[in-house]
């Protein structure tokens, strides 16, 4: 079986300046939820991913970790 990723995401602190930093290298958005997450298709077959950190420690469920 070969192996292979297709989807690669990052926490980000600043999901607005991600967003600004790989539209100026001229990258579309695959895919925009503002404030949530975006997704940017880095090679064939493949996305990265930024999402907001934020909401991951705002989540109820990790509240205390």
């Amino acid at each position: 079986m070969d192996q292979a990723v297709h989807f690669v995401t990052v926490a980000t602190r600043d999901l607005g300046a991600a967003r600004r930093f790989y539209g100026a290298l001229g990258w579309e958005p695959r895919l925009d939820v503002p404030g949530e997450i975006v997704f940017y298709r880095s090679a064939a077959g493949q996305l990265l991913g930024f999402f907001d950190a934020a909401l991951v420690y705002s989540c109820p469920s990790r509240r205390d970790t």
